[in-house]
């Protein structure tokens, strides 16, 4: 049996089920981490089949100013990289893989106030 899927947390899932505009020019990998940003209620609800993730890349060509650094080491990401607020995707559950660590309190608030701000609510 799978662990709880957690708001905030880290998960590796297979590259090749995210889009990450621009495509035209990414050099897909095996694995990447995401972050999940949907509530807990549906998380943890089993008759509902999706999460809503936020995907995080190393490429500072395609980060923007919605993007959140984590800094390398920070919930136990192997290097730097920025969480791609911008580029926020359903996903199903059963799609997640390991699960990575959690994202500090205080980043995940800068996650959602950098989504809130990009869809036009703050």
């Amino acid at each position: 049996m799978k662990p709880p899927i957690e708001r905030g947390g880290i998960y590796w899932v297979p590259d090749r089920l995210l889009a990450l505009p621009p495509d035209y020019d990414r050099d897909p990998h095996h694995r990447r981490a995401v972050v999940v940003i949907s509530g807990d209620a549906e998380n943890e609800n089993e008759d509902w089949p999706i999460v809503l993730v936020a995907p995080c890349s190393s490429q500072s060509t395609r980060k923007t100013r919605y993007c959140v650094k984590l800094g390398q080491g920070v919930a136990n990401v192997q290097k730097k990289c920025w969480v791609r607020v911008a580029a926020v995707q359903p996903m199903a559950k059963d799609e997640l893989g390991d699960y990575v660590a959690r994202l500090p309190a205080h980043l995940l608030e800068d996650v959602y106030f950098n989504f809130a701000e990009y869809t036009g609510q703050v």
